[in-house]
């Protein structure tokens, strides 16, 4: 049942009721990537308290948007995962990244950056009508790295084939600061970045061209 009400026949009020409370929506984005367990969950949603994330998972569980499932293999006991309602939120959650990631210019000291993050800016903002796209984007932050195959109708993580490196090599691999490479899914934006030598471009110029013509 919703935590709170706001007591108005609105599809938003309805919708807030369910997944308005901090911390929830950021569930459903680490839930989106696949079944995970209570303490991947914790992890990854660092610095969240440990009770906040068991009320917000017993909030989600009851609103019939997250099951309890057997953790994917290798990993062993049960896992949290979203239902076919709770997916559905998937849309939602881009939009407001799309919205959010404009607002990304500068980081707060305190920020966390996980290159997942950065793999989910770029499943948002891709272009839908997109044609034609074979591509493999490598993202490299000081904290990490992610590597994306990014196709038609998906964006899908490249395993590691072993020490850290890819096991398809990237026709394209951008390299900086978290707000560097937000800042350069904005295609007009990568140009300047560049130049000040804020990020790091290393690609064909075939391949730098189709990354270019991948964002809104």
């Amino acid at each position: 049942m919703p935590t709170r009400r706001y007591d108005q026949f609105c599809g938003l009020a309805r919708t807030l009721e369910l997944v308005g409370e901090r911390w929830t929506l950021l569930v459903v984005r680490e839930l989106l990537d696949g079944p995970k367990r209570y303490g991947d969950l914790l992890t990854g949603l660092a610095p969240v308290a440990t009770d906040v994330l068991a009320s917000r998972l017993r909030e989600l569980e009851a609103a019939g948007l997250v099951a309890r499932v057997d953790a994917n293999p290798p990993a062993t006991g049960r896992a949290y995962a979203l239902t076919d309602e709770g997916a559905a939120l998937e849309p939602a959650v881009d939009a407001l990244a799309r919205w959010g990631v404009r607002r990304l210019d500068e980081r707060r000291p305190t920020d966390v950056v996980r290159p997942r993050w950065l793999a989910q800016a770029v499943r948002a903002l891709a272009r839908p009508d997109r044609t034609g796209v074979d591509l493999v984007l490598r993202l490299v932050v000081p904290e990490g790295a992610i590597t994306l195959h990014v196709t038609d109708d998906a964006v899908v993580e490249v395993p590691d084939a072993g020490g850290g490196e890819p096991s398809r090599a990237p026709d394209v691999v951008l390299t900086g600061e978290a707000e560097a490479l937000a800042g350069a899914l904005y295609p007009a934006r990568a140009p300047a970045l560049v130049a000040g030598g804020a990020l790091r471009v290393d690609a064909t110029p075939e391949a730098a061209a189709a990354l270019a013509t991948l964002f809104r």
